[in-house]
């Protein structure tokens, strides 16, 4: 059973998350809601800053108790938490706290302000968090068609796998090419061989289906979840990388990041 940190900033974004948690009610325990009075947004403002903050507590609380109550109307357990401070950090240490096993927030999908909007709030938890942090876009049948992309080859596939009620399972490695091209294609094939070969081991546990491409990473990762119209690309990794962070900008369907070894 799962553990939830739902951050939220009330937006229709953050809505989409709770009804994905709704859609997966049988498999979370709890429902923490955690909404933080962002200060980077006033730093510098001409504003009165604790009238700002006490402002935004009181409309936030309301907001807060209307959350709980849709929760519990709908038979999940839920608490909810009213921090101040820096989003990220606020929403990790809740996390770590409250021993929660997910995070889940929302995207604001594809614009001009992709860099800011990812934002800097869920791109921030990603990077910092050791809990595994879902982004959400798309519907919210995230987990019926899931694409696992497995790195390091020799590595044991996520453990966070066995807690996804998939109806189909792909289980995804991108071989990148090597230079020059002309001589080096006899290694390349022996790297798809040898993929194809530790995938299909993974696949028999897991009762998944074996992907292996070959070109640059985030392209083809990104390229095959919208061919395949996936709803979640889950992500092992040991730390935030330019993968993570393109996957994370231009896939169209939701992220789980899991951070292991």
């Amino acid at each position: 059973m799962w553990k939830v940190v739902y951050a939220t900033d009330f937006s229709d974004y953050s809505m989409k998350v709770a009804n994905v948690l709704l859609r997966y009610r049988d498999l979370i325990e709890e429902v923490l809601i955690v909404r933080v009075v962002n200060l980077n947004k006033i730093l510098g403002a001409f504003v009165d800053q604790e009238e700002w903050i006490e402002r935004e507590k009181e409309q936030s609380l309301e907001k807060l108790n209307e959350l709980e109550n849709f929760f519990k109307s709908n038979g999940l357990n839920c608490r909810s938490f009213l921090r101040v401070g820096d989003p990220a950090e606020e929403i990790i240490r809740v996390a770590e706290k409250e021993d929660a096993n997910l995070i889940a927030m929302g995207h604001r999908g594809r614009s001009f302000l992709k860099k800011v909007l990812l934002g800097s709030v869920a791109e921030g938890v990603v990077k910092l968090s050791k809990v595994p942090v879902l982004v959400v876009k798309g519907g919210i049948d995230v987990f019926r068609r899931v694409l696992y992309v497995h790195y390091p080859l020799e590595s044991d596939p996520s453990e966070f796998l066995k807690n996804i009620p998939y109806d189909r399972l792909f289980i995804m490695h991108v071989v990148e090419p090597m230079l020059p091209p002309e001589s080096t294609t006899h290694l390349v094939r022996e790297r798809v061989d040898r993929a194809k070969k530790r995938l299909e081991e993974i696949a028999k546990d897991l009762n998944g289906e074996v992907i292996v491409k070959v070109g640059g990473v985030a392209k083809m990762i990104i390229k095959t979840a919208t061919e395949l119209k996936v709803g979640c690309i889950v992500l092992k990794t040991k730390r935030f990388t330019r993968v993570t962070d393109n996957v994370l900008r231009y896939a169209k369907g939701s992220v789980l990041v899991v951070k292991e070894p």
